[in-house]
């Protein structure tokens, strides 16, 4: 029990779980955002602008036909 309690609180274990707790809420976080899409998480929408209106339309001269 004394050995357990030793490797427990050992420095090296608690920066070990220090950086899997923040790595597990960064991608909580971040899966949450994509969930919920209210932000431009990876930044498709700027990198495309997909927010502009498309200046030319290929398909619009053949939906007159």
């Amino acid at each position: 029990m004394k050995k357990i309690l030793e490797v427990i609180t050992h420095p090296v274990t608690y920066c070990n779980l220090l950086i899997i707790g923040v790595l597990i809420m960064i991608e909580t976080f971040h899966t949450h955002a994509h969930y919920k899409m209210e932000m431009d998480v990876h930044g498709y929408c700027k990198q495309y602008e997909m927010n502009k209106p498309r200046e030319i339309d290929e398909y619009d001269e053949y939906e007159d036909d």
